[in-house]
């Protein structure tokens, strides 16, 4: 017996055996990872943000260092100050500072809602904002750098209030805190607050305001750009938002909640798209999973194949459609869908058009090998089959005999185009655009303005992962993302 068998054998079971612990620990919490993230925190979030963060880095072993501070200050330090996360108490520091370019993916949290806070049982009989301008009210306002304090000047100016309050405060603080504790302590007697911080206090009150109760806010947590770990700073923040971890904290503390996915550290999401689509947004999609730490697991096909596969029982978290009319077919299973881009058809011919096809009507000519796509299978198909039609042309056509071949996508055309096979197809300029190698043995000959797609984007309306695929759609819409689709040939079409 060959000695050296056992050895190999024992080595091989060895490796395997190390291959499969390493892809369980693959799959599992990774508390060993170590790492540290900068998180900068709206005041009057402190009580359920320090909760979460103390139970994710009990579970995580990952530091989070969290700044709290009022929303503008924040805002104002990001640019000098850098860090991995930003949870200010209204979405509009989002907007500014993502205008700015300093913040990224962006997930909603806790909505609030402003009014009146005061002693219990609101002694001086505070109940509107006229109130709080009589001579005898001691009123506390923040500071507009801070979003209470931003959001009150600007709700009391459009009333004609504002003069008036602010000549009447006896102070100004920082933070949406330090006000409702300057009530608590009886050194003012009102003050503007977010509904859940006044749920802190159990010696105030708090008194809904209809100019503030038709204005909440949502409180949104951004990924910056400056942050070293993007990665892991969305797994926390996705752990922030998640229904069943963050966002129970802050229920508990009084907030009203968001509509949060469930938390999943390793998420994997199903997402249909039409093949015509592929070119544009695969490497986006690869490039969203790297970042976001998920797994998309894509089916790339005709529109007419997937939507027979719904059908049939297949639950896709989101479908990007090659067209509206194959997104209509399923949209009672879906949120409404996004308008993307638009893809013109397009002829394709031979390189230097040997035949000399000009138009449409020139593939009724005999002796000529013409491809289409299948109009059950595929927008393409069903698309083309429109557009022969409104042109008079699709019965003469199918008479000569000249369709060689009806593919189920528009890229099988391309590929069959590419090889010589066919004098002509109609294809997505996608499809013709897709590879050099194409366009070196095709050439393109333009259809009417009528002959083209229209790509909406839609979420499943049963899917766990909303917000995930909310952020995959601006993923595939952003900038690269955009560039990307012109590459190919696609027309813009999302509105700003």
């Amino acid at each position: 017996m060959n000695s050296a068998k056992p050895v190999f054998f024992a080595t091989l079971l060895g490796i395997i055996a190390l291959a499969g612990l390493l892809l369980f620990k693959g799959r599992e919490p990774d508390k060993t990872a170590g790492g540290e993230l900068v998180f900068h925190c709206a005041a009057g979030l402190r009580l359920p943000v320090s909760e979460i963060v103390e139970r994710y880095e009990e579970e995580f072993g990952i530091t989070v260092r969290p700044h709290f501070a009022g929303s503008g200050e924040l805002a104002s330090q990001l640019e000098v100050a850098g860090g991995d996360l930003y949870l200010p108490a209204d979405v509009s520091y989002i907007k500014s500072t993502r205008e700015k370019g300093l913040v990224q993916e962006a997930i909603p949290a806790t909505y609030l809602t402003a009014g009146l806070v005061v002693a219990k049982g609101n002694p001086k009989n505070i109940r509107t904002i006229a109130d709080l301008a009589k001579k005898e009210v001691r009123v506390s306002l923040a500071n507009p750098s801070a979003a209470i304090g931003k959001f009150t000047k600007k709700v009391l100016a459009s009333v004609g209030q504002w003069d008036g309050i602010e000549a009447n405060a006896t102070v100004f603080k920082f933070t949406v805190n330090d006000i409702a504790q300057d009530v608590s302590t009886g050194a003012a007697d009102a003050a503007i607050v977010w509904d859940a911080v006044a749920g802190l206090f159990e010696n105030l009150d708090f008194v809904h305001l209809p100019e503030f109760d038709q204005r909440r806010k949502t409180a949104t947590v951004g990924v910056l750009q400056s942050s070293h770990h993007p990665t892991m700073a969305l797994k926390f923040a996705r752990y922030l938002t998640s229904s069943d971890r963050g966002l129970q904290s802050f229920a508990k503390h009084g907030f009203d909640v968001v509509d949060g996915d469930p938390w999943d550290p390793y998420p994997e999401i199903k997402f249909f798209s039409g093949s015509m689509l592929r070119p544009a947004i695969e490497q986006q999609l690869r490039l969203f999973e790297e970042r976001e730490g998920v797994r998309v697991l894509s089916e790339y096909e005709g529109c007419g194949t997937l939507v027979s596969m719904m059908n049939a029982g297949a639950t896709p978290d989101a479908y990007f459609s090659c067209d509206l009319q194959f997104l209509d077919q399923v949209q009672d299973r879906f949120e409404k869908g996004t308008v993307v881009a638009k893809n013109d058809m397009v002829l394709v011919v031979k390189k230097g058009n040997p035949k000399q096809l000009t138009g449409l009507k020139d593939l009724l000519r005999s002796d000529l090998k013409v491809g289409l796509a299948h109009a059950q299978k595929s927008a393409l198909g069903k698309l083309s089959n429109d557009l022969l039609t409104k042109r008079g042309l699709l019965k003469d056509l199918e008479s000569t005999g000249n369709i060689e071949i009806l593919a189920s996508k528009g890229d099988e055309l391309a590929n069959q185009m590419q090889l010589g096979a066919l004098d002509a197809a109609i294809i997505y300029r996608s499809n013709a655009l897709s590879s050099d190698q194409i366009l070196e043995q095709c050439e393109i000959i333009e259809l009417a303005k009528d002959a083209y797609a229209t790509q909406p984007y839609a979420v499943h309306r049963e899917t766990p992962h909303k917000q995930l695929l909310l952020r995959l759609e601006q993923f595939l819409t952003g900038t690269e993302g955009k560039a990307q689709f012109l590459k190919y040939g696609f027309h813009w079409k999302l509105a700003p």
